[in-house]
């Protein structure tokens, strides 16, 4: 961390505490989506029956979450990350407390809204502060653990909420969440500290282009959920997806006018950056899915209670808290990171085809294939945000982390609603033809995986051999002397 001399990596005065800080944060955010999918059955007792209602629970968080992300990330590099941070905490916690104290889905929903907003700030801008303040091996090791920790919740997120809602219902999944965002508040002052050599950008905040973006997104987004419900050329979907499109147009056009730009093309252009985030989409397409269907192919195919499906789900799940921290040593012992995604690439592809094959014969022969799509997705869990920040200057580290986390939940929208539209159209009475319909369908998907996942390999490997390296002191180093 920052030493007092402004070393990164040095070790300040209390500066071990501010990982975990960051780690509990993150901590926080998958566990807002994981613990209310558990909770909505007791939501809906609760609050009453009402679809839409329930739905909105889980979209409006993703929703906003996915907007806010980009925003957050360059407003950090400008207003400075630990300010961007701490308001971000602040409207999660927000957010979080109003779900609690809810008594209707109006507030509810409107609260989760909020909560979105608030969650994209810590999960961008928690992973700059990372970046910007660790060096080497421990940089490595920092983002290792960051994907530990995501693992850890999704593994471990659901049945945690599942025992507090039992225990004292669904507000008290939202009542964790804020004592944890409360505790990482109260370390801020630890973070700012750690965050005193970082120079804020001296420009102004891309307003326009925020609107525009945000626009896009939750048009392709609401498009996407309107094509699952009713089919993928009903006009709803066609007219959401065209001006979707034709916003995301306007956002470039303003990206490249702008003095101040959201997002740089300067660093879309970049082969190996855009390599390293395409190993997003491809975890996207494999782990994602897998994640989200599995329970619903086993409760159909199996007759799995809910409480089954999850348990045989962490033959998917665990995995993915051991296996950063590998990724991890393995980096910090010379491993080449391009041969560490190249094979979580291929160990998520490998690992979901064979689930997908052994569907039909039994679930003993999709337990293996699952745990080696666990060791895939975590391999590249941490260890891609890192070496994507890695490609850009200090200063655009948070825009950076923004683009990242966009690409991701803009990619899990995409596979998840494709796949469940797909998944739902084999899925009848018979177990024979929702297995039929899980293997088809998930072979599919994985092989389009497969295809992104070449590319990203060629990118990467053309980026390394047009774009050598520098050593992350030499990015800063670049960055101060050109002034870009």
């Amino acid at each position: 961390m920052t030493s007092a001399d402004g070393r990164p990596g040095a070790g300040a005065p209390g500066a071990r505490l501010v990982m975990p800080l960051i780690l509990l944060a993150i901590f926080t955010v998958p566990l807002s989506v994981s613990g209310t999918a558990v909770s909505l059955g007791d939501i809906a007792d609760d609050l009453g029956s009402s679809p839409t209602g329930e739905q909105w629970v889980l979209n409006g968080y993703n929703l906003t979450f996915a907007c806010s992300t980009l925003v957050w990330g360059s407003v950090a590099d400008i207003v400075g990350r630990w300010r961007a941070l701490l308001t971000g905490l602040l409207i999660f916690g927000a957010g979080s407390a109003l779900s609690m104290a809810a008594t209707n889905y109006l507030v509810l929903d409107s609260a989760r809204l909020v909560a979105g907003a608030g969650a994209g700030a810590v999960f961008s801008v928690g992973t700059a502060v990372v970046s910007s303040n660790f060096e080497g091996e421990r940089r490595t090791r920092a983002f290792a653990l960051l994907g530990s920790v995501a693992g850890l919740s999704l593994a471990f997120g659901p049945t945690l909420c599942g025992l507090l809602t039992q225990v004292a219902g669904w507000r008290l999944v939202y009542g964790f969440q804020l004592v944890c965002l409360v505790v990482a508040c109260a370390g801020m002052p630890l973070i700012r500290r750690a965050a005193d050599h970082e120079k804020r950008h001296a420009a102004r905040i891309d307003v326009a282009g925020a609107v525009l973006f945000c626009a896009a997104t939750t048009l392709v987004l609401g498009g996407l959920a309107l094509g699952s419900a009713t089919g993928w050329v009903s006009l709803p979907f066609l007219l959401c997806t065209v001006a979707g499109a034709v916003c995301y147009g306007l956002f470039a056009w303003r990206e490249s006018t702008a003095p101040s730009p959201l997002l740089s093309l300067r660093t879309l252009r970049s082969r190996r950056f855009s390599g390293i985030t395409l190993v997003v989409a491809v975890a996207s397409f494999t782990f994602t899915n897998a994640v989200a269907y599995l329970p619903v192919f086993l409760q159909g195919a199996y007759d799995f209670s809910p409480g089954a499906s999850g348990a045989f789900l962490m033959f998917l799940t665990v995995p993915v808290l051991v296996a950063p921290l590998i990724a991890g040593r393995l980096a910090a012992r010379g491993t080449p990171l391009d041969k560490i995604m190249t094979w979580s690439i291929a160990l998520l592809v490998v690992g979901l085809v064979l689930t997908g094959v052994g569907a039909g014969p039994g679930l003993v022969w999709m337990a293996l294939p699952m745990a080696v799509v666990g060791v895939g997705f975590g391999l590249q869990a941490g260890l891609v945000d890192g070496e994507a920040l890695s490609q850009v200057p200090e200063k655009e580290a948070g825009m950076a982390a923004g683009w990242i986390n966009t690409v991701r939940l803009g990619s899990e929208a995409i596979a998840v609603s494709l796949f469940g539209s797909l998944f739902a159209s084999f899925v009848g009475s018979a177990a024979d033809a929702s297995r039929q319909g899980f293997a088809v369908i998930t072979i599919g998907s994985t092989l389009f995986a497969a295809v992104i996942g070449v590319w990203s390999v060629v990118l990467m490997r053309r980026g390394r051999q047009g774009e050598p390296l520098l050593p992350r002191s030499r990015v800063r180093a670049r960055s101060a002397d050109t002034g870009s």
